[in-house]
């Protein structure tokens, strides 16, 4: 059986660009809440999307029947406290990271049929896709790089 290593280091931030725990490096309160002019979404907008996603994808993977939502905007939830916020979107992606490498697990399928190997690479992918934000909300904030260092270019 084959494990998704490159897809599990993807919840992390991946290979290509900073890790998640460095995006969101040094970002208090007020600075995760702030929408920069021009753009939708603050970083903890951001955050508490993918969070939603990781979070139905795990309620999925224990067993669980999680809803999808009727409209996209219900994938947007407020994002409440910034520190529960940001432990539990790095708790999450640690979960899936496991569970991308359990070979066991990507080998079989969720209960509409799709492999779970297919489904943790999309989520992996739609991860970085908002990391990508985070960045850009932090450029246009002149909050980046965050302070251990960052991509720069």
């Amino acid at each position: 059986m084959v494990t998704l290593d490159g897809v599990a280091g993807l919840f992390a931030g991946g290979p290509a660009n900073v890790p998640w725990t460095r995006a969101l490096e040094g970002l208090g309160d007020v600075e995760a809440a702030r929408v920069p002019v021009g753009l939708p979404h603050s970083v903890a907008q951001v955050a508490a999307h993918v969070r939603f996603w990781q979070d139905w994808l795990l309620e999925l993977s224990a067993g669980g029947t999680p809803g999808w939502p009727d409209h996209a905007a219900d994938g947007w939830p407020e994002p409440g406290d910034w520190t529960d916020l940001r432990a539990a979107l790095l708790d999450g992606q640690d979960r899936l990271q496991v569970l991308a490498r359990d070979a066991a697990f990507t080998a079989g399928h969720t209960p509409g049929g799709q492999s779970w190997a297919t489904l943790l690479s999309n989520f992996a992918g739609h991860g970085v896709y908002h990391l990508g934000q985070v960045v850009l909300i932090r450029q246009a904030l002149g909050l980046w790089p965050p302070p251990g260092g960052g991509d720069t270019w």
